[in-house]
């Protein structure tokens, strides 16, 4: 294993050098990495909404209803998770413009009004008691503040701050006031005429799409994401590249679950109804891929099936933040709450934990595929909470079938073992690179 480990680092360690100086791709993991405690903090309230107070599901249930309570859980979430997008777009902004050694807050603040510049004017809701939509102005739709647009949000920071500093930094458009007037106020006059011309391109441009396409940036760019992936969405081939995207859009810093979400989640919940039915019906079970499969046996511990690389860190890692990290995340990720450790490790834009990341999913996915076609193990007929624990969640997904129970549990030891060799590079780089400060 160590000469395995050693060759993973020899081999990346250039990637990740280079990973870790670009200058985009730093803004992008700083600003997430500033974000960290709203993340957790917003995990840790999922986890007892689903866990404990949830009325169907949580381990109350049967004694007292709690849901109650679950509204103080999902005001923490409208402040943190539900504004993600809005946040992510003032750190990346805010780091990329220190990275120019510029000042960040007017930058960051730019970002904010570059992304809600560009989100749509008007949206459809559905009053209470009515079955039709309407439209209303004035309101922002969680699709678009939330994780889920996190993709558009990270590249209007990016190229909204690359256009706002390369016209700051023309003279002819600053305003210069006089010696007298305080500093602040003199930047906040200095950036009048870029932050006009800034946000009058990215109107036009919205205002142009809109008028040609009749449809806005950000949709432009989730379709053009979510299209060709919707197509290949069939099958043991098709659900492979899905996982195959999921998990790569999260080794790049993207939700990949909440990015794929609306073209996956019809599906595989379609899916769980018919073995449902299927079931109480007795009659053959038709579907092997559902959502409790998936969350059963490719996603235990959260997307990257992570729960192998906790287990992993905390045998091999030398890395004190890493077993930090790990040791902080272990209990939101037995119930496959991962965020805690994939921003605060971070796995996000780390080359040496991408490809197990990207990596062990597949394997489970298809070992666990082939099993239940084979008869091995019993097909999922139950639908349960994605934040049930890995090994439980498999047993109660088949109707009790301890097989399943036995193969999840046997899927976390494999896990573990892919991701041990890159844990292991992992203290391999940092030496390299405590040598090379040296």
């Amino acid at each position: 294993m160590d000469i395995i480990a050693n060759k993973i680092a020899q081999w990346l360690t250039p990637v990740a050098t280079k990973f870790s100086t670009q200058r985009h791709l730093g803004a992008v993991r700083d600003g997430f990495i500033i974000l960290i405690p709203l993340v957790i903090v917003a995990s840790f309230f999922i986890l007892i909404n689903n866990v404990i107070l949830d009325a169907n599901n949580g381990v109350f249930a049967d004694v007292i209803d709690l849901s109650a309570y679950q509204q103080i859980g999902n005001q923490v979430y409208n402040g943190t998770l539900g504004l993600l997008s809005i946040l992510i777009a003032f750190t990346v902004a805010y780091k990329l413009a220190r990275s120019y050694n510029e000042d960040g807050v007017i930058p960051g603040v730019m970002a904010v009004a570059v992304l809600v510049s560009m989100f749509p004017s008007m949206v459809e809701v559905i009053p209470l008691n009515q079955e039709e939509a309407v439209q209303v102005t004035g309101v922002f739709s969680q699709s678009e503040t939330s994780a889920t647009g996190l993709i558009f949000a990270i590249i209007s920071a990016l190229i909204g701050t690359e256009v706002f500093l390369r016209l700051k930094r023309i003279k002819k458009l600053q305003i210069k006031m006089p010696e007298s007037v305080p500093p602040e106020v003199a930047r906040s006059f200095n950036a009048l005429i870029p932050a006009f011309f800034t946000l009058t391109l990215f109107a036009l441009l919205v205002f142009l799409t809109n008028t040609l396409f009749d449809l806005g940036l950000q949709e432009i760019i989730t379709k053009a994401i979510q299209a060709p992936l919707d197509a290949i969405y069939q099958g043991l081939l098709g659900i492979n590249g899905v996982m195959f995207v999921q998990n790569l859009l999260w080794a790049l810093g993207i939700h990949g679950t909440f990015v794929l979400g609306p073209i996956t989640e019809p599906t595989l919940l379609a899916a769980i109804q018919e073995n449902i039915e299927a079931f109480q019906a007795g009659i053959h079970i038709p579907n092997i891929v559902t959502k409790p499969f998936i969350d059963s046996f490719a996603m235990m511990g959260g997307g990257g099936n992570t729960i192998g690389l906790l287990v992993a860190i905390l045998i091999a890692s030398k890395r004190a933040e890493y077993r930090g990290v790990a040791k902080l995340s272990a209990a939101p990720g037995l119930f496959n709450i991962n965020e805690p450790l994939m921003f605060g490790l971070p796995v996000i834009l780390n080359p040496i934990l991408a490809i197990p990341l990207i990596l062990v999913p597949i394997v489970n996915l298809n070992i666990a595929y082939l099993a239940t076609s084979i008869g091995l193990i019993s097909k999922t007929v139950v639908f349960i909470p994605w934040t049930t624990p890995p090994v439980l969640s498999a047993f109660l997904a088949t109707a009790g079938d301890y097989r399943a129970a036995i193969l999840a549990a046997l899927l976390i030891a494999l896990s573990v073992l892919i991701y041990l060799p890159f844990v292991i590079a992992t203290n391999r780089v940092a030496a390299m690179e405590r040598k090379n400060r040296n």
